[in-house]
């Protein structure tokens, strides 16, 4: 139970301080494209460390990277606060990034090498999405949200002090191929959509405020997709996981396409509910392929959140350009189209090449 408290908590945090990065950016001063600079380069500092801490911990032990990365992310949230110009926000939220990704790789094996279901694991970590979504949305005031994701991560590293995890020391190669080469179809088809959805999220907030609606309702658009995440993964740890992910490919590209036909609050609710199935489907079944197939979980686990950091680098770059030149709309069917790249990637490797060699 501690370390689904700890994953509520954390990424509570995570979310109550991402939620108005957008319009916080363009406060002082920045533009579409210095928008998506700053979402790329938090997403490159959370690549980096996610790949570098997950195989550590395979090595050297779990709890002590644990600790290590949620003391560092309490003292890293509140440096968001000190920003005065878009260059500022950007190495405040890059030392968030990295920091905030020290230890999840830790926490995610530990629960699947203890035999408990990473769905209802992952779905405490939505539920975190959501309370820290809301919660900033009601405090509407940035240096109180992020000294909120602060006292998180001091409340989250309480419960870890207690915590029990054997230590297992694996033998890891710094470029782990083997456990690339055994999940590449997840990792692509996973980075494909998820480039696609940072095209959409690094922009998205502005995208709802075009239609004039409220940073409170920002908020509860965003806490009905956690909301609804927290109720639904855990139906999903039954599901064959390849299966997951072609569903959660396939739900991605309606979900992105049902956002151009949405225009005001009670529209946009909806998709949020589609996009939490959508994610459930594809998080759960990735997540679970990955640690079925190999021994290095923490290396494999690891790799699967730095494909999410390097959507984040990826996405809000190419994201911030296609809102800049070409519109929102443009980021929303270029999301579509690398979703449904991934889609026949994952299938042809998964599905069809396995059907011709038996």
């Amino acid at each position: 139970m501690r370390a689904n408290i700890i994953n509520f908590l954390t990424e509570g945090a995570v979310a109550s301080s991402l939620l108005f990065i957008p319009i916080f950016a363009k406060e002082l001063g920045a533009s579409n494209f210095e928008v998506g600079l700053i979402g790329t380069f938090y997403g490159l500092a959370m690549f980096l460390s996610f790949y570098i801490f997950g195989r550590l911990s395979d090595i050297y032990g779990r709890k002590k990277f644990l600790i290590l990365g949620l003391i560092a992310s309490i003292i890293s949230f509140p440096l968001q606060a000190l920003a005065s110009s878009p260059f500022q926000l950007l190495l405040a939220r890059a030392s968030v990034g990295f920091c905030a990704a020290i230890f999840p790789a830790a926490l995610v094996s530990h629960i699947y090498d203890a035999n408990k279901k990473v769905g209802k694991f992952s779905s405490f970590g939505s539920l975190g999405w959501a309370g820290g979504q809301f919660l900033a949305a009601l405090i509407a005031v940035y240096w109180k949200i992020f000294l909120l994701g602060s006292f998180f991560f001091f409340l989250a590293f309480l419960f870890a002090l207690k915590m029990e995890i054997p230590k297992i020391s694996l033998s890891v190669p710094l470029f782990p191929l083997k456990v690339i080469k055994n999940s590449f179809s997840v990792y692509l088809a996973f980075l494909l959509r998820h480039s696609g959805a940072h095209m959409i999220w690094i922009i998205f907030p502005l995208y709802l405020a075009s239609f004039g609606i409220s940073k409170l309702w920002i908020g509860i658009i965003y806490f009905t997709n956690s909301f609804f995440q927290f109720l639904i993964m855990p139906m999903f740890d039954k599901y064959k996981s390849s299966n997951l992910v072609i569903l959660g490919l396939i739900l991605s590209a309606i979900t992105f396409y049902s956002f151009s036909l949405a225009s005001t609050p009670f529209q946009f609710l909806p998709t949020q509910i589609l996009l939490a199935t959508s994610w459930s489907c594809l998080y759960v079944g990735s997540l679970k392929l990955v640690l079925e197939k190999n021994i290095e979980k923490a290396t494999a686990a690891g790799l699967l959140k730095s494909n999410i950091s390097l959507a984040e680098i990826f996405g809000p770059i190419f994201g911030g350009l296609l809102s800049q030149y070409f519109g929102y709309l443009a980021c929303i069917f270029g999301a579509i189209v690398l979703t449904l790249f991934g889609f026949l990637i994952f299938y042809l490797i998964e599905f069809k090449s396995k059907a011709a060699y038996e």
